[in-house]
This record gives structure tokens, C-alpha cells and sequence, in this order.
């Protein structure tokens, strides 16, 4: 498995490399009609578009147990007759030997219960020339979650004026640990992505990895998260930085890269954009 600081180094990378791109045109605008009549213009054609920490809790993997478990003992009605009474009570009441492997299963029950821990994040971007605020909230067990995330970033409009366009961004992931330990956690996840941006909402599959690692004994971790959307819109969302755990309570900070394209449907344009930025937020674990 690579090393943290590879997996650090090659999303900072990332980040930087998204945030140098260049747009000609917001992510889902029409293009100004500045180069053309007002009444609609004409468009280019085709051949002349551009081309153990709280955060990672992880309890013992349960040893096979066998399906056998306790069953609840039936109410039994008999008929009133003095003498049957008594032998199906004493029947009834008689001790009898519970299986070893039930008590076994109800012992390890106990001591190895399942915790399903909730996070709830704020954070707050500095993306190019614009801003982003963002919440998440996430569920995870020994091995599954569940993790959802909103965007919302305001950026200075296209066409010179002192408007501001508003992008919204939104996932929701199921989450999957390939490798889970008492320092760290590796994960893939999967789900669905929508982009809302002026003229236009995409919702697509959306696809993701993320990696938390300890640094020693510290109450600080190492955190690096990449999501990518191919279609029918294309982004790409990676993060790295570092996370203080103190407690329940928890703050992040770090770099984040976001690259969007509308894949001309909006009008037959193909708008792309890149940002990249500093972050930092404010969570809760429990």
C-alpha cells in the first residue's frame, strides 16, 4: 500500500495542477453574447470548440461463531387435571443444560457490540477568485458507512458585471474499509453526484477513495480524499490536509483542488473550470 506522504504529495500535486487550469466561460452558463448580435448570434461550430483516535475507531474483527442462538421457550397450556399438572411442571422446571456454543455467542455479543459512529463536519474554502462553504455528515460501522456532502460555492460572474454566480455541489456515498486498523483506514466509496449550476443540473455516478492515518502517538491525523464524477458532467474533487482530534471535537485544514466541465450541454460550448485553494473546518464525532 502506497505511503502517506505519497498519497499527500500526489493530491497537493493534484490540487495545484487543477487550480493553474484556465476558463473561458462559467461551468454551466451560456456563453456571453458579447462576441455576437444580442438577438443570439451565431455559435461556434463544432470543429472550432476548445478540446485510537475518534476519527478512526476500529474494534476487533468477531471470530466465526456458529448461526445456533438461545430460542425462546414456548408458553405451554394444559388441560386442569391435578396429577398431568404436576408432571409437565416438574418437566418444565427441571434444569437443563444450555448449549456452550449459544453462551459463548451471547458473551461475545456483549463485549464486541458493532459502534456506528456519526460525524459532522463545517468547511469553509478560499477556491481562485470565489468562496465555498460546505457541510458533510457521515455514518460508518466496523467496515460500511454512509457519507454525504454539500458545496456551495460563489464566484464572481464571467461576463464583467458585479453579479455572482452560485454553484452547488452534492454527493451521497456508500463507503467501504479495504483496510481498517487501530492508526488508520483506507476507503473506497460509491454513490450518486449532482452539480447545479445556472443553466443547467447534472446528476450522475460518482466514484471516490479516502485515507486517514495517525501520526504516532499524536492526536493528529493525516487526511486525503478524491472523488471523481465521469458523466455526463465531469469533476474531479481532491483534498488533502491534516486533522487535530481533540476528544469529540475536531478542526481540519489543508489544500483543495476542484476542476468542473459541462461537456457542452449547455449550448453546445464546452465551459470548464479549475480552482484550487486553502481549507479549514470544524467537526464532531460521536
Amino acid at each position: 500500500m502506497p505511503s502517506v506522504k505519497s498519497l499527500l504529495c500526489a493530491a497537493l500535486a493534484a490540487g495545484v495542477l487543477l487550480g493553474s487550469a484556465s476558463a473561458e466561460a462559467r461551468f454551466g452558463k451560456r456563453s456571453s453574447s458579447s462576441g455576437g448580435n444580442k438577438d443570439g448570434g451565431s455559435r461556434p461550430s463544432r470543429d472550432e470548440r476548445p478540446r485510537t483516535h475518534r476519527a478512526t475507531p476500529v474494534q476487533q474483527e468477531p471470530k466465526d461463531d456458529d448461526d445456533d442462538a438461545p430460542r425462546r421457550r414456548r408458553r405451554v397450556v394444559v388441560a386442569r387435571r391435578p396429577l398431568v399438572d404436576l408432571v409437565v411442571a416438574g418437566a418444565i422446571l427441571a434444569p437443563r443444560p444450555r448449549p456452550v456454543v449459544a453462551l459463548t455467542r451471547v458473551r461475545k455479543e456483549r463485549h464486541e457490540a458493532v459502534p456506528l459512529l456519526v460525524r459532522l463536519g463545517v468547511q469553509g474554502d478560499l477556491l481562485g477568485d470565489g468562496g465555498a462553504m460546505g457541510l458533510s455528515m457521515a455514518m460508518e460501522g466496523r467496515r460500511m458507512g454512509l457519507d454525504t456532502r454539500y458545496t456551495g460555492l460563489v464566484l464572481p460572474a464571467d461576463d464583467g458585471s458585479d453579479e455572482l454566480d452560485r454553484i452547488s455541489l452534492l454527493s451521497a456515498h456508500v463507503t467501504a474499509a479495504l483496510w481498517a486498523g487501530d492508526r488508520g483506514r483506507v476507503r473506497v466509496e460509491a454513490g450518486v453526484a449532482s452539480a447545479h449550476a445556472p443553466h443547467v443540473l447534472f446528476v450522475g455516478p460518482s466514484f471516490g477513495a479516502s485515507v486517514e492515518a495517525c501520526i504516532g502517538r499524536s492526536p493528529v491525523d493525516v487526511e486525503a480524499r478524491l472523488q471523481a464524477t465521469p458523466f455526463p458532467h465531469r469533476q474531479v474533487d481532491a483534498q488533502a490536509g491534516l486533522a487535530l482530534h481533540l476528544g469529540a471535537f475536531n478542526m481540519r485544514g489543508g489544500w483543495r483542488g476542484l476542476y468542473l466541465n459541462d461537456a457542452g450541454h449547455v449550448d453546445d460550448v464546452e465551459h470548464a473550470e479549475g480552482f484550487a485553494g486553502p481549507y479549514a473546518g470544524l467537526g464532531l464525532t460521536f
